[in-house]
C-alpha cells in the first residue's frame, strides 16, 4: 500500500507540462473532476486499484464506475487501451 506519496512519485505536483495535457485530455473527452482525478493517479502516478481508493477516500463500486465512464467516453475497452489512448495524445502535444 501507498506509504509516502513523495517516496514513488514519477511526475512531480508541480509539473505544469503534464498536468495541462491532463486537463486537455480530460476536457476533450469531457471527464468528470473526478475521473480526471482516477486518470492523474492511474496513469501519471501509477497508482493500483487500492491506493487509488485510499487516495481518493471512495469504495470500489465508485471506481468501477468511473472507470466505466471514462471507457465509454473514450470508446476504449480496457485501461489497457485508454491507457495507449492517453500516451499517444501526450506524445502529440509535447513539444518537437
Amino acid at each position: 500500500m501507498l506509504k509516502n506519496m513523495t517516496d514513488w512519485q514519477v511526475v512531480k505536483e508541480d509539473d505544469s507540462l503534464i498536468r495541462h495535457i491532463n486537463e486537455q485530455f480530460g476536457d476533450r473527452y469531457d471527464f468528470t473532476e473526478s475521473e480526471r482525478e482516477v486518470l492523474k493517479l492511474a496513469l501519471l502516478f501509477g497508482l493500483e486499484d487500492g491506493d487509488i481508493l485510499t487516495t481518493m477516500q471512495i469504495q470500489s463500486a465508485t471506481l468501477d464506475n468511473h472507470l466505466i465512464c471514462m471507457l465509454g467516453k473514450t470508446r476504449t475497452n480496457s485501461t489497457r487501451e485508454l491507457q495507449a489512448l492517453f500516451l499517444r495524445y501526450v506524445m502529440q502535444k509535447l513539444p518537437a
